[in-house]
């Protein structure tokens, strides 16, 4: 499969690297868009989903180019002209100027309609993108496993008083202007983040709560979570996912434009259940 190294930078001057997959010269679209935009998780970058190879791969032969591509949030850390980045030092809402720059990128290609896919931290950001204002060129969405960021739920699970004390821990460092100090943590996952990544994420403000924004979606959205999401061997992996299935499942039950899929056998990655995770995706894109 032939790619092109792709780059383009945010309105605030961030340079993000992607590459770009075309369907043979003369195909046509087979689903509803012709282009579909892949966005990785906390952490990760453009080339290193294996579950996307698949997605990829089945997208290229229905007619429909992807761009898999990197979001601020890419790789642990490292430095641009804003300051550090990478997921251990951004903030959620400057997201949506690396989906809007990607989508520029992708009319600029030529694509009119385009289907944006994000994957963990990458389905949290892509919630919160079809939340606001709609974007003509986006005609569906997929949020692959976005964990729920939620401090009171958080704070009733955590028997143990960790989750208060890391947030806590926190907080005092902002508070104390070391706001990009390093923090390592394991709830609600074992990460290391910056003090002002921390309490942005999960301070009891709880923003970004995807509960409180799949109401405010009008587009066709497809969220999936794994079955075994939430089934590791400590409590604190309970803490993104626990419940969570069941609470966007009733919510789709009430909202006709979302879908909701349980991947049964699935964890987090996908990692033996790619072909059922597209079967879900190609099942949104044919209605």
């Amino acid at each position: 499969m032939l790619v092109d190294l792709v780059t383009v930078k945010t309105t605030d001057n961030v340079r993000l690297d992607g590459m770009l997959v075309r369907p043979p010269a003369g195909s046509r679209p087979a689903l509803g868009f012709d282009a579909a935009i892949l966005h990785h998780g906390v952490g990760g970058n453009f080339y290193n989903s294996n579950f996307f190879e698949h997605v990829t791969e089945q997208l290229v032969d229905r007619g429909v180019a992807v761009l898999r591509v990197n979001n601020r949030g890419h790789d642990l850390m490292y430095n641009s002209p804003t300051g550090r980045l990478g997921a251990a030092f951004e903030k959620l809402d400057d997201a949506q100027r690396d989906w809007t720059a990607w989508l520029d990128f992708a009319t600029a290609q030529g694509f009119e309609r385009v289907a944006v896919v994000g994957h963990s931290l990458g389905a949290v950001k892509t919630i919160l993108y079809g939340a606001g204002t709609p974007d003509p060129r986006v005609v569906s969405l997929v949020a692959i496993s976005p964990p729920r960021f939620c401090y009171s739920e958080y704070a009733r699970l955590d028997t143990s008083g960790r989750f208060k004390g890391y947030y806590d821990k926190a907080q005092t460092m902002v508070d104390a202007g070391d706001a990009d100090g390093l923090l390592a943590v394991d709830i609600p996952t074992s990460v290391v983040l910056a003090a002002k990544t921390y309490v942005d994420k999960y301070g009891p403000h709880e923003r970004f709560d995807i509960l409180r924004h799949l109401p405010n979606v009008s587009l066709p959205i497809l969220v999936t979570i794994g079955s075994e999401e939430g089934k590791g061997p400590t409590a604190s992996d309970w803490y993104p996912f626990g419940g969570l299935a069941t609470k966007v499942a009733s919510l789709a039950e009430g909202q006709s434009n979302v879908s909701f899929r349980l991947i049964d056998g699935a964890d987090h990655m996908y990692s033996t259940r790619a072909p059922e995770l597209w079967t879900a995706i190609d099942e949104l894109a044919g209605r």
